[in-house]
């Protein structure tokens, strides 16, 4: 072999290893960014919640003035409670006509009385609260306490003698940050590889940092935003090392001298994404604590059985009680109760039905064929009576009960809504009458 055609054939590998390894780059890049979006789009949900939840304590204080007829009663006491229950809550607060009367707890928050709209610097916003009637989330801002807060003023109205929303005045909160993330469990995104920023645009058109585990700069990140009062925030994240691995990259290159090796390569990339897909497909549609079918999968096989037209029904059942299971012996219980239930109701089912959990204590079954009504009354006595034996839970013996409904579609209803809520209403009166 002549060495021009040696060198062309060197070439030739070079240039298809080159081609190779920056196809597995982007599949390894494109790979993990669809991970990253999962993730981040579950931390934006935690994060929506952590927010949501706390900005509650303002409209508990708006839900007692207002059937109060705007009377203050108890500020002291309901303040104390949420106050104790949540570390996140820094001051809770009561403004009449905008002024800042009612303070919890005092010690460290003297200087907050007076008039919101004598005040430069909460003034605009309280003015804008009032005249929208929407509630305003500022900040955050450097606390004279020290560390970082957030300001929640939510606009009470009343009724007048003409039924007239009337102006009474503002209900506070002023949160800890980044006590508010606790609940969103940030850290564990720095434990999985993963630097963040949460930030959000000021008017003057500037980037406030709000949370963050990096200073580097974030080019390439994948971003998502998060609703807040009066504004949006913004939530980005990527991997600490970037979307490819360097060490990938050379150990890749290496091996892509050998032919084999790169098919091997191949043949592997191609492996990891499709485990990966079904990896990601699967926990879209499966319970994690029971391993049954979840409601996206329920969804989903209705709506195909529908779409073809398929006689199929439907079975609703929701466990007596279970709250009572969780309030008494904790959730560890509740949970291996959940499992043998789930256990036990599969084993009424034949391979071809499909179970699924839809709930905290709520399941449901398809049965893909055309049924008799005598026939689902038979599966749910035989189900009622399988789920009612005792069941022995951390030793501690529990005793079970379930509340069935069911539909059959064309039979019965003709669209799926209609459908479910036809099994759910058969359910809640076997529910009544078991009460």
């Amino acid at each position: 072999m002549k060495k021009r055609t040696v060198t062309a054939m060197f070439f030739s590998l070079m240039l298809l290893s080159v081609l190779i390894i920056a196809l597995l780059a982007r599949a390894e890049k494109k790979r993990n960014i669809q991970q990253a979006e999962y993730v981040m789009l579950s931390e934006i949900s935690k994060i929506q919640y952590a927010i949501d939840s706390r900005l509650l304590s303002a409209e508990i204080f708006e839900m007692i003035i207002v059937n109060n007829h705007g009377t203050i009663t108890e500020f002291e006491m309901t303040a104390e409670r949420l106050y104790e229950n949540d570390p996140a809550i820094r001051c809770l607060q009561l403004a009449p006509d905008g002024i800042v009367t009612y303070v919890y707890p005092l010690e460290g928050n003297e200087n907050a009385f007076g008039s919101l709209f004598d005040h430069p610097e909460r003034r605009a916003e309280a003015e804008y609260a009032r005249d929208t009637g929407k509630m305003t989330l500022s900040g955050p801002y450097e606390l004279s306490q020290g560390g970082l807060g957030l300001v929640a003023r939510k606009p009470i109205y009343l009724d007048n003698e003409r039924r007239e929303p009337t102006f009474w005045g503002f209900s506070i909160a002023v949160l800890n940050v980044p006590e508010i993330f606790h609940r969103a469990e940030l850290k564990n995104l720095s434990n999985r590889g993963y630097a963040y920023q949460i930030y959000k645009i000021t008017p003057e058109d500037e980037i406030q940092i709000i949370s963050a585990n990096t200073e580097n700069d974030m080019s390439g990140a994948i971003e998502g935003s998060i609703s807040v009062p009066n504004g949006t925030w913004f939530f980005k994240m990527m991997p600490k090392t970037g979307w490819v691995s360097c060490k990938n990259i050379m150990l890749e290159s290496i091996a892509a001298v050998l032919i084999d090796v790169l098919l091997i390569l191949l043949v592997y990339g191609g492996w990891t994404i499709l485990r990966q897909k079904r990896k990601m497909t699967e926990l879209a549609n499966t319970d994690p604590l029971t391993g049954l079918y979840n409601v996206r999968r329920f969804m989903s096989i209705m709506k195909q059985l529908h779409e073809n037209k398929q006689p199929f029904g439907v079975l609703y059942l929701d466990l007596n009680k279970f709250k009572e299971v969780n309030d008494q012996y904790g959730h560890d219980a509740g949970d291996k109760l959940l499992v043998e239930v789930s256990s036990r109701i599969r084993e009424c089912l034949r391979n071809e039905d499909f179970l699924f959990r839809i709930g905290g204590d709520e399941f449901s079954i398809v049965i893909p064929e055309q049924k008799s009504c005598e026939f689902y009354n038979a599966l749910t006595e035989q189900i009622t009576a399988d789920i009612a034996r005792p069941c022995l839970v951390s030793g501690i013996t529990l005793y079970p009960g379930v509340s069935c409904g069911f539909s059959r579609y064309p039979d019965e209803q003709s669209e799926i809504e209609h459908l479910l809520r036809e099994a759910d209403r058969k359910m809640y009166e076997m529910k009544y009458r078991q009460s």
